[in-house]
């Protein structure tokens, strides 16, 4: 509970953010750029440093990481709450999402060091995964509440050091303390800094130039974000080949490149399928707070009351999936596309209960990915790496978030430009113009959804029962070393 609770601290402040950055916008007097980088930075800076994070992790120990990642989020958090102006709340954001990007993948690999492979894992990344809707909800709920109240957006934050606070207390008692066992569980070769710059500074690059175009006068074409992202990439291969320079050479590596080329891994399919089902999922959610309030035209409060169906399904998901996945194969759980379908098809004008209530229970399909996710790519990474194999999955779903806002948005403004140029009456930003461009948007959604699917259906067609081969090969090991099996004795 504790590692769930405060992973998923990011989540919280995002759903919160949603809902509140117009006010503090207002308050603290940003220009239109501000808006992105308030929003934005944060998430800039916790996707670009997964990686790196991750590894020193299996270095110091998962334990210690995770407490200063919380506690450094904690002491940005009041600092916030603080801000006097759009620059401090810009830098003190980011800030919060180093500390993110620091406890995320320790708190991974403390599950996968402290559950052994099998049903006690299986329910551990299970409560894991419940904790992602419950943060974001739970912030778009908190935070409409907060921000309308006398305390206005800075309450956020309050609200947050102190939960935060009090589990990095509970924490420090709770979490099992190294001794001379977890000496294997230690990466002994010390930090790749080389992979580390390298990681940053393409993913860094990678993520901002993906979210940008959402907010850029000239979208996708603005010069400068087609050279950002071709130095990302360049950027990207140059750390592929000098991350396998290094293997070859059984040097630190931030990331090892052999990792994705073992057969029984399938880290393409498994990562890919993750980044689909997340850039469906998680910009399905964005969608949604879109067409509650600009097509409906429900105030921050309602509209997060609206969502409450999907955190509710979504914690039932997440603990089903856990406990499903080491009885049924992995396959027939990967739902994605279903929510999306009825969101491009929706009734404006219907009751929330006829349609709207069925995009809420739908969309928590997708989150029986986490647990199936995250079970396997820790099971095929070696007892040193868990907190880099956690930040790996995490670096996946945040690709896939900023990937699919950019792209989907894009999409939904081109769509709705072309029906107000041909449709002059109604004002640009009318529910009518816009709704057009959101269902272009729920369609594109079922098209990533699908790929999902397909990716999981030919690339994952023999994974077999996620979380069971430990068990059974254990299971097989104690029958071999039973006295009654092991055959006849000298005498």
């Amino acid at each position: 509970m504790v590692i769930s609770t405060t992973c998923h601290h990011k989540l919280f402040l995002s759903g919160a953010l949603t809902v509140a950055i117009p006010t503090i916008g207002q308050d603290l007097h940003f220009r239109e750029v501000g808006y992105d980088l308030g929003s934005n930075l944060p998430i800039l800076a916790y996707g670009s440093t997964l990686l790196f994070f991750g590894r020193i992790g299996d270095i110091v120990g998962g334990r210690i990481m995770f407490l200063l990642g919380s506690a450094w989020f904690a002491a940005w958090s009041i600092g916030t709450a603080f801000s006097p102006g759009p620059t401090t709340f810009i830098i003190f954001a980011a800030m919060m999402g180093l500390g993110a990007a620091a406890n995320t993948p320790a708190g991974i690999g403390i599950f996968a060091a402290y559950f052994p492979e099998g049903p006690a894992r299986n329910n551990a990344f299970g409560i894991l995964g419940a904790g992602q809707p419950i943060g974001y909800i739970l912030g778009l709920v908190v935070g409409g509440i907060i921000t309308q109240s006398s305390l206005s957006w800075r309450g956020i934050f309050y609200v947050q050091t102190g939960v935060a606070c009090f589990f990095i207390v509970l924490g420090w008692f709770v979490l099992p303390k190294p001794d001379s066992s977890d000496e294997g569980q230690r990466y002994t070769k010390g930090l790749d800094w080389g992979g580390a710059v390298l990681s940053v500074a393409a993913i860094g690059l990678l993520t901002y130039s993906l979210a940008a175009p959402a907010s850029a006068k000239k979208g996708w074409g603005t010069p400068y974000l087609i050279a950002l992202i071709c130095v990302s990439f360049v950027l990207l291969t140059v750390f592929w080949f000098y991350e396998r320079w290094r293997e070859e050479r059984s040097l630190a590596v931030l990331m090892p490149p052999s990792i994705w080329s073992r057969p029984r891994a399938k880290m393409p399919a498994v990562i890919a399928m993750i980044f689909f089902a997340w850039w469906c999922f998680n910009t399905l959610l964005y969608f949604n707070t879109l067409f509650f309030q600009q097509v409906r035209l429900l105030p921050p409060l309602q509209t997060s009351i609206r969502f409450l169906p999907s955190v509710m399904c979504a914690i039932g998901t997440n603990l089903a999936g856990g406990w499903l996945v080491s009885r049924v194969p992995a396959l027939p759980l990967i739902i994605a596309a279903a929510a999306a379908i009825v969101f491009a098809l929706i009734d404006v004008s219907a009751s929330y209960w006829i349609m709207s209530f069925w995009v809420m229970v739908l969309s928590a399909g997708a989150d029986l990915v986490y647990p199936i996710g995250t079970l396997h790519v820790s099971s095929v990474f070696d007892d040193d790496s868990q907190s880099l194999a956690g930040g790996i999955f995490t670096v996946a779903t945040r690709l896939g978030t900023s990937i699919g806002i950019a792209v989907t948005s894009s999409i939904a403004t081109a769509v709705s430009d072309k029906y107000h140029s041909s449709h002059p009456t109604p004002l640009a930003d009318s529910p009518t113009v816009l709704m057009v461009g959101f269902r272009a948007g729920g369609w594109t959604l079922c098209g990533a959804g699908a790929l999902s699917v397909l990716v999981a259906l030919v690339g994952l067609r023999d994974i077999g029962i996620v979380g069971q081969q430990q068990q059974q090969d254990e299971e097989k090991n104690q029958q071999l070393n039973s006295p009654g099996l092991a055959g006849p004795h000298p005498e």
